[in-house]
């Protein structure tokens, strides 16, 4: 195991440490698998109109002229269910997130995040391919990742006395870091990361990790002044997120949290329900108990302390 590539991942986001830290075809076209670094903008999105009335997309498109739509859900969440699909014209596998408008609060937010997806191009961050509306639903087609879910690994590798190896907890932390920093030099907040956002490319060793679900993103520059609403999911909101006024900061401290559960296979900050959660979360009382840690380098517990400090400096 060589604890240093903690080091290193530090060192790619420019963490500071000691010594170390989208009644016609589609229009989004098919995006580049070449990474690029270079600047991309949003187009601003027009949130006084009537939600019901709003168009995702700017147009109906119907993907069953394009795909066909196995009927097995692979996946599900609050909104809809995720299935495989086939290009017809190609035969090429891909993923459809189908996602009922009737149940979205706030269209404008599903239109922010399609035209987020339309924009990215990074080899850690899931790749849109094409996205279609129809009357009642916007499907969103995207690269298929048949490794699941970190979630679903944590679960299956906790013991008594940790979770991931440090070396494979680096490597992806790692993965993440490098995705977190093109959003961010992008104006991008993910606002959302956690174990359940990120996906095994394959079920291989050693696969690739992909950042996704991009619902709660949203582009924000510092001249923008702090944001102000608390989204996110309980265990991995950053204490200034949680109190109503935080940046791009918060995205790292979820970081911090995720990497703490990979060596731990348990959260830092812990509770039975969210307000609880906040509570341990706002005191901030990390504990490395020996069990676990003491088995871990200083780097590795210096990385975690870092991200999870109340002083948005050391973060950037």
């Amino acid at each position: 195991m060589n604890p240093l590539i903690f080091c290193q991942a530090c060192t790619d986001y420019n963490v500071p440490t000691k010594t170390l830290r989208q009644d016609s075809f589609c229009t989004v076209h098919t995006v580049s698998t070449k990474e690029s670094s270079s600047s991309w903008t949003v187009q601003s999105i027009d949130t006084t109109s009537h939600y019901t009335e709003l168009l995702v997309t700017g147009q109906y498109s119907d993907i069953f002229q394009h795909y066909n739509v196995c009927p097995q859900v692979i996946g599900t969440g609050n909104y809809g269910s995720v299935r495989e699909c086939i290009r017809l014209a190609t035969g090429e596998r891909f993923a459809v997130k189908t996602i009922d408008k009737s149940r979205i609060g706030r269209l404008d937010h599903l239109q922010r995040e399609v035209e987020l997806l339309r924009m990215m191009n990074h080899q850690s961050i899931m790749r849109m391919v094409d996205v279609f509306e129809d009357a009642d639903h916007v499907h969103i087609v995207t690269d298929r990742y048949t490794g699941g879910e970190l979630f679903d690994r944590i679960i299956e590798r906790t013991t008594s006395t940790g979770c991931f190896d440090e070396f494979e907890a680096a490597r992806i932390i790692k993965s993440v870091l490098e995705a977190v920093l093109y959003l961010h030099k992008n104006g991008c907040v993910h606002r959302d990361i956690k174990p359940e956002n990120l996906l095994f490319e394959s079920k291989e060793e050693g696969s690739a990790i992909k950042l996704i679900d991009f619902g709660l993103s949203r582009i924000h520059y510092p001249r923008e002044g702090p944001m102000k609403n608390a989204v996110g999911t309980a265990y991995y909101m950053s204490p200034e997120c949680i109190n109503g006024s935080y940046d791009k900061a918060t995205d790292l401290w979820s970081i911090g949290v995720v990497t703490y559960i990979l060596l731990a296979g348990y959260p830092p900050f812990n509770g039975s329900t969210d307000s609880e959660i906040y509570t341990a979360t706002l005191k901030g009382n990390l504990i490395f108990e020996r069990k676990v840690w003491g088995g871990l380098s200083h780097m590795a517990r210096d990385f975690v302390r870092r991200l999870l400090s109340r002083d948005a400096v050391e973060k950037q």
